[in-house]
């Protein structure tokens, strides 16, 4: 039996980070691998918010978390449940680390594209100072972890056809953002809120019927749900990270998701199948970043409603709950761990 111990699991973010392992800590048990809490283990999960400081200074964070992972005593993985596929703070720690793996919960599928510079490391918010130049070196170890975002969501599907659409399109999210947000002394808030104000600068002009946030203020968990179950379509832009809950959540309320195109990332369970690009069946709508085909795609699906939603919004409830499964996320850990030197693995 292979003994892996969480450390600070119940840290902010590591919580999430680990829900998706702990969810199938039975089922691990059966390729022998078992989740403990003691110190008489075989590997260490280390989460990304026990070795990153978004608060502190590029350097400073990484000097965190050199430091925690030097009190380790055993072997141990890292494990990156940021949800962008950027590699600010955790990769840099990793480089300098004995770390026998790290595993995170989406890349770039061109890892070239790591040795560029983007802002803050992500793509989509263009070019900036991070970069992985030695990424070459770092990548015969760098692993996707077989969970990410999605998976931290058990949903409760419904027959959305009982439910009423008084909406068109949904555009329940934050903005603008209330307080600047700094990671590693760098302001997100212009690129987060850049996207999102072109998006609603581009849909203002138009007459759909549209459920959004007055002044980005929250609503109470009930009434955001409500207006978000009521529209034909959910918009997703993209924000700290590519994926997020609201992108499972357009199936659970029969919503049709339109959504950044996300072909360029690589992540399991993968359940973002665009229109129109051929092989496996669609599951949402899928348009520019700079969202300069929205109205095309809109009035597109919009048109052909009663025919696209049923279809996409099948696609996608099946391909969860085909793909986000305890036993797949099982047997690729398993798989991980057979690849190891000195780990004996059941046949």
């Amino acid at each position: 039996m292979i003994k892996i111990k969480l450390l600070e699991k119940d840290i902010h973010r590591n919580e999430t980070t680990f829900r998706p392992f702990i969810w199938a800590s039975e089922l691990f048990k059966q390729v022998g691998i078992e989740f403990t809490d003691s110190d008489d283990y075989d590997f260490a999960f280390v989460g990304q918010a026990s070795i990153i400081d978004k608060k502190k200074s590029l350097e400073e964070s990484i000097d965190k978390g050199l430091e925690f992972i030097s009190k380790i005593t055993g072997d141990y993985i890292i494990v990156d449940g940021q949800d962008a596929t950027s590699l600010i703070g955790t990769i840099d720690v990793f480089r300098e680390s004995k770390a026998k793996l790290f595993l995170k919960n989406c890349y770039l599928k061109d890892f070239d594209l790591y040795k560029k510079g983007w802002a803050n490391g992500r793509m989509y918010w263009g070019e900036g100072d991070y970069s992985v130049p030695d990424i070459d070196d770092l990548k015969p170890k760098m692993k996707l972890s077989g969970c990410n975002w999605l998976s931290t969501v058990q949903p409760m599907w419904y027959d959305y056809n009982s439910i009423d659409k008084d909406y068109d399109i949904s555009c329940m999210f934050g903005y603008p953002t209330k307080e600047p947000v700094y990671e590693h002394d760098v302001c997100q808030t212009d690129y987060y809120d850049k996207h999102r104000k072109e998006l609603l600068e581009i849909l203002n002009k138009t007459n759909y019927k549209i459920a959004k946030l007055e002044n980005g203020e929250r609503l109470p968990i009930d009434q955001y749900y409500q207006k978000m179950a009521s529209s034909k379509i959910i918009l997703a832009p993209l924000g700290y990270g590519e994926m997020a809950p609201r992108d499972i959540e357009s199936s659970i309320f029969g919503s049709i998701l339109v959504k950044p195109d996300l072909g360029y990332i690589d992540t399991k369970p993968n359940i973002f199948y665009p229109t129109k690009t051929g092989g496996k069946p669609a599951t949402y709508v899928n348009v520019k970043y700079d969202w300069s085909d929205l109205i095309e795609k809109i009035d597109h699906a919009l048109r052909l409603y009663d025919d696209m939603r049923p279809f996409l919004v099948q696609n996608m409830r099946e391909s969860f709950k085909k793909l986000n499964t305890n036993e797949n996320l099982a047997l690729h850990l398993y798989e991980l761990f057979s690849t190891l030197d000195g780990v004996e693995t059941y046949e």
